[in-house]
């Protein structure tokens, strides 16, 4: 039997309830929570809130791409967690490019 050795990490697609992706654009608009414009602070600030990683995880923005076939815009960021490395990717649903919120799309672990 294969244990995973940090559990308490959600892996996998990604869906926090209530997240209202226009009213948390909106709210970037106006000023607040100016974390979701960066992959890498969103990837912590969701992270920590929701999945189970922590504020002192090492996190590295590993790419940044535009999907062809959507036109959006896509982060992977690196998180060490522990003894455990994550990708996690972000994406952004609303507004493309530097004004768009990013938002969690999915966390998976590699060895």
């Amino acid at each position: 039997m294969l244990v995973m050795p940090c559990p308490e990490v959600v892996t996998g697609h990604v869906a926090i309830p209530g997240e209202d992706f226009r009213r948390i654009q909106e709210a970037v608009d106006r000023g607040q929570n100016l974390w979701r414009l960066s992959p890498v602070r969103t990837a912590q600030e969701v992270g920590t809130r929701h999945l189970g990683f922590r504020m002192n995880d090492i996190y590295t923005l590993v790419e940044q791409y535009r999907d062809a076939d959507s036109g959006l815009m896509y982060a992977v960021v690196r998180v060490k967690h522990r003894d455990c490395v994550f990708l996690v990717r972000l994406y952004q649903p609303v507004k493309q490019g530097p004004g768009g919120i990013w938002v969690v799309e999915s966390v998976d672990e590699i060895s």
